[in-house]
């Protein structure tokens, strides 16, 4: 009888750990889909400005400001480099 209550001990210990991981793994994928979307989102956003206006806004600021571009800047850091107004910036985000 104890070797059975240890081994179902076990088996909801494995059960757990195993739910565990699985909830972190999701959460993960979840972040990196939401940090392809938010560059997608500030790529368009550049690209909308430069066909409407003639060049690439010179920060993430101005996307905001003029092209409705929503940033949880307390979750998200991004990298917005514009070598010319006239070539794409390079974008990058990062999680905090």
């Amino acid at each position: 009888m104890k070797k059975h209550s240890l081994t179902a001990i076990a088996l909801i210990l494995l059960f757990l750990f195993f739910l565990y991981f699985s909830a972190e793994n999701v959460k993960m994928q979840r972040d990196n889909e939401k940090t392809y979307i938010l560059a997608d989102a500030v790529i368009k956003s550049a690209v909308q400005a430069y066909a409407i206006e003639g060049f690439y806004p010179p920060n993430i600021e101005y996307m905001e400001n003029n092209y409705g571009l929503i940033v949880d800047h307390e979750k998200y850091v991004i990298s917005y480099n514009i070598f010319a107004s006239n070539i794409m910036p390079e974008v990058e985000i990062f999680l905090k």
